[in-house]
């Protein structure tokens, strides 16, 4: 294990064809050319032809179509022959033969000649996609799932099939690491390809070799991996494809067009080169930093080509963790031009780096060149790059060599300005090629600069509600798409852009669980736990009639109506009662991004043609249109609200008198009532089955209405008495979708006094597809409720807990539903419900480590989803081929259809810790028909005296699906010759609950609507 990288250098290129490890170096095939990487230095070999694969030996190995040739690492080309249909080729340093592979054969080539000495073939036909590594004691080949080691002198040392495709081999220290598919990461004995470890992890790529351990690249970042298994974390290397050469002295990394180099950080002093050009009577700048926690003396030495330094050695002390700048004097200069500067540090070379050299008579190039990131979007930061010409002559043409743009006569004084992209590394070095052209003077820069860290997300919850603020590092603007994931309510992308300043975040909570913001092409979130509102308890502050008249005036002075993007109301009011001179009051103004919200607004004012033209222009105004009304109008508002409050609290006073209305109903006096409805509700229901708060909201603006009831379509009414100026009254209900598409939310009306005063439209919510459904029933009967789980998001989940009450106590259960499946559960409510009831329920679901609660809507119907009719077809047994013994055990379960009809979609899940999940993968048939059977083998991991698991068998009959569990339990013995047919007996496949189908509900359930007060 190492305790650090740090970068010394990176070039951009195309990815590579290919790449081969040495014992020192790293060699990547970039189209027809080699280029060895060793620490600081590059070497750059022109093969002429196009690079199939690369091996370092004791020579630089370069397959190409066809044909295999050697070179020195010096470049000098030493032999090339025929390879035939070749495509992969292996070899190791003091090795005398390097693998050459082919699809059926693995040739031995002699690396000093080029001779073949032998060929063996191969276990099983190869394609090119084969993963072929040296190890230290012959070859690693991966095909498909199978692994194949050979050794030196051609034999089999083991052929494993690990029942997964292999990404990717490596090797370190006798172990052979491979990287399977189904997202483990296996580590084997290199002589008998038994396992010695394995864990889990979703490993892309591993590093060809290594010595204690390999470098491992996965889904989160580079892992350093131990030949034991041990792993640890490499925060200094990015994610990418990682090669480190045999001695562990460099390591590379691919990514997004970039190869960058890096060495261990081994508590050495690390030095800078500070200079660009100098001559007689400058100074060479070195700064030197002291990586470690304790103070250093160090001596350095500075040698520049073609100049004589007085002093050229010079001792300086440097503080922990600090950094230095210490000068070499220039004396004299014996050639001009571009000179190579070589730092050591205590008799060590501790840095390389060139520097223009000058005539003192001749004079030189003035400029000042900087480098600053202008902004990041998607994550690609735009780098500004600045030249400026300081000195007393025009510079004939400035030249950004990647970009390949340009400016000439750049005069004394002036800057020229350009730009560049790069991938986003956070607090990364990134540097530019300059060229600056003045005469037949020419020099190059390299002016560099650090992107700045990642944005900061910081969530909080408060109440009933989450609060985030994303802050940016050094004010530098950055556009992504931010990522807010809410228990219950779902994901919601949103492009935002966030210009030197912090975003603040304000939405509501629907459901316990982990709440998510992130911004999505930066490694940047921020997880928070929240309690969730209750969905099925109703705080009396948001239901029934608000007496607290003060409360409610302030609610509407802070901007009434306002609401997150999850939530969405809709909002109709007697036109008779609408004031032109202060529409704000009864028409609250929607949040933007609302696409509904507003259409529903712009369909509400064309069913209101008398409304005035200036409250239709002030209904369309911006909040902050509306904040710059004149001052009248905002005396207005105020002596309103007061006005109001002050009749709440007894002291009575007049309203403020408005314009006389034309358009009034008859018989509506200034005093009389002015009612208006709102329907609160999400904008979406987070999935087929989940229960939704739909709340409607009745507020007096006027004065005293008797007997007011909100009706809605279907017949149901709720009665909420009188209300006062400036009382509301609100009716709750609880509403689910028992089927995907949409969620309709009925229309209604307001009355009072037997007259419609105030309507609400119909509303249809979608209903997410990509969520965990729930369709539930209880059989009014006995109260059996039986729910199948419908698991709709891309990874497995568990279902952990059912509450029938709902509040009435947590039941446990473990049930697990592999993505895009189904499973069933059950348990009994405590009180009967009436045939028709939708019934309050909440499920827990665990995915990925992260628990939430569901509340979910049952509905009341004995024949929706109980007993499936009688027993089920497909009958489980144990095969007499089961044997639980010794270190590999198999379990055969044997399905028969006994039944007289051929049974469609069959599938058997089996799911228990006993279960060797590397080796194991349900069973799927299209079609089995009456009297045959399946027979499913379940692997098992040693050391479980007494294994059981459950297993979860589907099928449809007719069309119509069935579903039952049954559970596996029996003995287990060490020893193989122990397993006995006693034993066997004992093995036993048992139902836990009856074949049940998948529960057919209306298309939506509704609690009673009813109102607190």
């Amino acid at each position: 294990m190492t305790d650090g990288y740090r970068q010394v250098g990176s070039f951009e290129s195309d990815a590579p064809s290919a790449v081969g490890i040495g014992r020192d170096v790293i060699a990547f095939g970039l189209g027809d050319r080699v280029t060895l990487v060793s620490g600081r230095d590059r070497t750059a070999i022109d093969h002429g032809e196009p690079i199939v694969d690369l091996a370092v030996a004791d020579r630089l190995l370069v397959l190409s179509p066809e044909t295999l040739t050697a070179y020195s690492l010096d470049g000098d080309q030493v032999w090339s022959h025929d390879a035939g249909d070749a495509y992969a080729v292996a070899g190791a340093e003091s090795r005398e033969c390097c693998g050459v592979l082919g699809a059926d054969a693995l040739r031995f080539v002699e690396v000093a000649s080029g001779r073949e000495r032998f060929a063996i073939d191969r276990t099983r036909p190869g394609t090119p996609d084969d993963a072929f590594v040296a190890t230290p004691t012959g070859f690693a080949i991966a095909t498909w799932s199978f692994l194949t080691a050979v050794d030196g002198d051609g034999e089999i040392a083991f052929d494993r099939d690990l029942s997964a495709v292999v990404r990717s081999v490596g090797a370190c220290d006798g172990t052979v690491v491979a990287a399977l598919q189904s997202d483990r990461l296996v580590g084997l004995d290199g002589g008998s390809g038994e396992d010695r470890w394995r864990t889990e992890l979703d490993a892309r790529q591993v590093a060809p070799v290594g010595e204690g351990s390999v470098l491992v690249s996965a889904a989160d970042g580079v892992l350093d991996v131990g030949a034991d298994g041990t792993t640890e974390t490499v925060p200094d290397l990015p994610t990418g494809d990682v090669y480190a050469t045999g001695d562990g002295a460099v390591v590379c990394s691919v990514r997004d067009g970039t190869i960058a180099t890096y060495v261990p950080d081994r508590d050495r002093v690390d030095v800078e080169l500070l200079t660009d050009s100098v001559g007689v009577g400058g100074t060479i700048d070195v700064e030197a930093s002291n990586p470690t926690e304790t103070e250093r003396t160090v001596e350095l030495a500075v040698d520049v080509e073609g100049c004589a330094l007085s002093p050229a050695e010079r001792s300086v002390t440097i503080d922990a963790e600090g950094s230095s700048v210490v000068d070499f004097p220039v004396a004299s200069v014996r050639r001009e031009g571009r000179a190579d500067v070589t730092v050591a540090a205590d008799g060590e070379e501790a840095g390389r780096g060139t520097v223009e050299v000058e005539d003192a008579a001749s004079g030189g190039l003035a400029v000042e060149t900087a480098l600053h990131t202008r902004r990041i979007d998607d994550g690609v930061a735009e780098i500004a790059v600045t030249v400026e010409n300081v000195g007393g002559v025009p510079l004939d043409a400035v030249r950004l060599l990647e970009a390949g743009t340009e400016a000439t006569d750049v005069a004394p004084g002036d800057a020229w300005e350009g730009s560049v992209t790069r991938p986003y590394e956070p607090d990364t070095r990134v540097s530019v090629g300059l060229e600056v052209e003045r005469g037949d003077r020419r020099r190059e820069y390299a002016p560099t600069c650090t992107l700045p860290s990642l944005p900061t997300i910081e969530a909080t919850v408060e109440r009933d509600a989450l609060r985030a603020s994303v802050a940016v590092a050094d004010g530098v603007p950055v556009a992504d798409r931010l990522v807010v994931e809410l228990p219950g309510a779902g994901r919601v992308r949103s492009p935002v852009t966030i210009d030197g300043d912090e975003l603040l975040l304000l939405v509501p909570q629907y459901e316990s669980g982990v709440a998510r913001i992130a911004l999505d092409a930066l490694d940047a979130e921020e997880r928070v736990r929240v309690p969730g509102n209750g969905t099925f308890t109703t705080p009396s502050s948001t239901g029934g009639i608000d007496r607290d008249r003060d409360r409610s005036q302030s609610s509407r002075g802070t901007g009434r109506g306002a609401r997150s993007p999850d939530s969405a109301e809709s909002t109709s009011a007697d036109s008779s009662s609408a004031s032109a001179t202060n529409p704000s009051e009864t028409d609250p103004s929607p949040p933007r991004g609302s696409d509904r919200t507003r259409s529903g607004e712009a369909s509400e004012r064309r069913d209101r043609p008398d409304e005035s033209p200036e409250r239709r222009k002030r209904s369309n105004d911006s909040p902050a249109d509306r904040s710059r009304q004149s001052p009248s109008t905002d005396r207005e508002q105020t002596d309103s609200s007061r006005g109001s409050a002050d009749s709440a609290t007894g002291e009575r006073s007049e309203s403020p008198s408005r314009a006389p209305q034309d358009d009034r109903s008859p018989g509506r006096s200034e005093s009389g009532p002015a009612l208006s409805v709102t329907r609160r509700a999400p904008e979406r229901a987070p999935g087929v089955g989940h229960a939704v708060r739909d709340r409607i909201v009745v507020e007096n603006e006027g004065g005293p209405a008797e007997s007011v009831a909100v009706v809605l379509d279907g017949g149901d009414r709720v009665s909420l008495g009188g209300l006062g100026r400036g009382e509301t009254a609100s009716v709750d209900r609880f509403v689910a979708a028992g089927e995907r598409g949409e969620l309709a939310l009925p229309a209604g009306t307001v009355e009072a006094g037997g007259s419609v005063v105030a309507e609400i439209g119909a509303e249809s919510l979608p209903v997410s597809d990509d969520a965990v459904g729930v369709l539930a029933t209880v059989d009014p009967a006995d109260g059996t409720l039986t729910a199948a789980i419908e698991n709709g998001i891309d990874r497995r989940c568990r279902v952990t807990g059912v509450d029938p009450g709902p509040d009435g106590g947590r039941e446990s259960l473990s049930t697990a539903v592999e993505a895009g499946a189904s499973a069933t559960v059950s348990t009994t409510v405590p009180e009967r419900p009436a045939p028709g009831d939708a019934v309050p329920v909440s499920f827990w679901i665990e995915s990925d480590g992260d628990e939430r609660r569901i509340d979910a809507l049952a509905a009341a119907d004995g024949d929706s989803g109980g007993d499936a009719g009688g027993e089920p077809a497909l009958t489980p047994g144990i095969s007499p081929d089961t044997q639980v013994a010794g270190e590999y055990s198999s379990v055969v379960l044997a399905f028969e259809n006994e039944g007289s009809d051929p049974l469609e979609d069959v599938s058997v899940v089996a799911d228990g810790d006993p279960i060797d999940s590397m080796f194991y993968s349900p069973a799927r048939r299209e079609l089995v028909e009456p009297g045959d059977r399946i027979e499913h083998y379940v692997d098992l991991e040693s050391g479980h005296a007494e294994p059981s698991f459950e297993v979860t068998v589907s099928y449809a009959v007719d069309g119509a699906e069935r579903e039952y569990v049954a559970r596996a339990a029996g003995p287990a013995v060490d020893d193989e010759a122990a397993w006995t047919d006693e034993l066997l007996d004992a093995w036993s496949l048992d139902r836990i609950d009856a074949a049940t189908a998948t529960p057919d509900l209306p298309a939506r359930l509704s609690t009673p609507p009813r109102s607190e007060d």
